[in-house]
């Protein structure tokens, strides 16, 4: 059974640790107005959350996430080019992975009805891979959606495919990022 002493004291120091990385700009701009919305509430606050973003990844191997090296990172939409250029700062040494991701919001409830009352709002607008767990501490809602792109491109700094693939995957995380803002405003609005 969570306390209500210890989510009001939990929310209290996480909201002034995250006051801290806004000014330290630490923080995806474009998901601020959302999260300011759900820390506005009494039965809810933030944790980790990402607007979405773009990715080209070099991991030594396979889920070795802990030693993965971000060459390119764009919370925007991008051009091939872009990724081109990032693919220069390969080490050489490693798997090449362009990923697209959307957005996701980590929100601490303060009980099960106001964690099932987020996560039908979020699957309402679009994000249907949401939902939350629970511990004897913590009810955690995570609003997650169901676009997504998680492809290897290349290995040892080397692309393994065509620039023409490269073009349709900037198109597509494209496409992903475009639905994940419109989701996005919807909550917003909806919130």
């Amino acid at each position: 059974m969570i306390k209500e002493k210890d989510f009001t004291k939990n929310k209290k120091k996480t909201l002034e640790k995250l006051e801290v990385a806004k000014k330290e700009k630490l923080v995806d701009e474009g998901i601020i107005p959302i999260i300011d919305i759900i820390n506005s509430n009494q039965n809810y606050y933030t944790s980790s959350s990402c607007y979405g973003r773009i990715v080209l990844l070099e991991l030594p191997d396979l889920g070795d996430k802990k030693n993965a090296e971000f060459l390119g990172k764009w919370h925007r939409e991008i051009k091939p080019e872009d990724v081109f250029l990032a693919l220069e700062k390969s080490s050489g040494k490693g798997q090449l992975w362009f990923l697209a991701q959307s957005p996701i919001i980590h929100v601490y409830a303060k009980n099960i009805e106001s964690a099932d009352k987020l996560v039908k709002i979020a699957v309402t607008c679009g994000f249907k891979h949401s939902s939350f767990k629970t511990s004897e501490k913590n009810i955690i809602v995570e609003i997650a959606s169901t676009e997504r792109i998680d492809a290897p491109v290349g290995l040892n700094g080397e692309l393994y495919c065509d620039k023409k693939y490269i073009f349709l995957l900037a198109d597509i995380a494209n496409k992903v990022f475009k639905k994940s803002f419109l989701k996005l405003e919807k909550l917003k609005n909806t919130l």
